[in-house]
């Protein structure tokens, strides 16, 4: 399969002019650290091919084509998600295809991002991994993800995990998995939640860990917010007993994340070596 630098590979083109005729304009989008994507212009309208990269999936972040496309579809109408088209097989992976969607990536989690994922939890959710959070739960998360890692980031860790304690589990609720900034657009007030490769059913406190993570704000966003910005957002939540759970959560979740930013780093990414750093400072 040829991949052209400017554009997709000759699969997805060739799909294209069947699905959408022959006047098109292919625009490379960026953004995305697990899969390749690009809009397409036809005088018909605007679409999103995503390519799915079958080596991008990992423990905490699966890469799930057709989880997104089952929640895709789940969404239809919502305005909580791209408008699902269509799915095919190629030769390196899957693509999806879905309505383009005019907005800007958000740059940090607002209020507005927060109601959304409200919105989201109360959607019934097709069916979907299941995540547990419960501080036992995201403790083990966090070891496996780092079994058989050396150096002074482990034993960091080891330093600093916090000790178990019984915590009820919340409701299990219809989750988007990867609420990081860059995978919610901005279009006026109203926000829309994109990249569905991670979603899940599980207590509503794991979308707003990953929301409000600061590693994923350095990683994805600009930098990790203020604690009163984070407050801030948080109290936007609708349900207090989800903000008490998710704030006696907060240092497991925070651990959890150190222990997967010390895997990344393990792997050649440097950006998430300030992304631990910041995720261990506010355990």
């Amino acid at each position: 399969m040829t991949i052209h630098p400017d554009g997709p590979p000759d699969e997805l083109r060739a799909f294209a002019r069947q699905s959408f005729g022959t006047d098109q304009t292919w625009i490379t989008l960026s953004g995305g650290r697990s899969n390749r994507s690009w809009r397409l212009k036809t005088g018909a309208g605007s679409w999103v091919f995503k390519l799915f990269d079958a080596d991008r999936s990992n423990r905490l972040f699966p890469n799930d084509p057709t989880a997104e496309r089952a929640a895709l579809q789940v969404l239809a109408g919502t305005g909580l998600a791209p408008d699902f088209q269509t799915s095919f097989a190629t030769g390196t992976g899957i693509c999806i295809v879905y309505r383009y969607v005019a907005g800007a990536p958000l740059r940090y989690t607002d209020a507005e991002t927060i109601r959304t994922l409200a919105r989201l939890h109360q959607v019934g959710a097709p069916k979907l991994r299941r995540l547990e959070s419960t501080p036992r739960a995201l403790l083990q998360q966090g070891r496996q993800i780092v079994a058989g890692l050396r150096g002074e980031g482990v034993k960091e860790l080891d330093r600093c995990a916090p000790e178990p304690r019984d915590i009820p589990a919340g409701p299990s609720v219809f989750l988007h998995g990867d609420p990081v900034p860059a995978n919610v657009l901005a279009y006026g007030e109203k926000r829309m939640l994109i990249d569905w490769q991670c979603p899940a059913i599980g207590d509503a406190t794991a979308d707003l860990a990953i929301a409000l993570s600061p590693a994923m704000h350095v990683v994805y966003g600009a930098g990790a917010l203020p604690p009163a910005d984070e407050f801030t957002a948080l109290q936007a939540y609708p349900d207090a007993s989800v903000i008490e759970r998710y704030l006696s959560l907060k240092p497991f979740f925070h651990w959890r994340m150190a222990a997967y930013c010390a895997w990344k780093v393990a792997q050649g990414e440097a950006v998430y070596a300030r992304a631990f750093e910041a995720e261990l400072s506010r355990i």
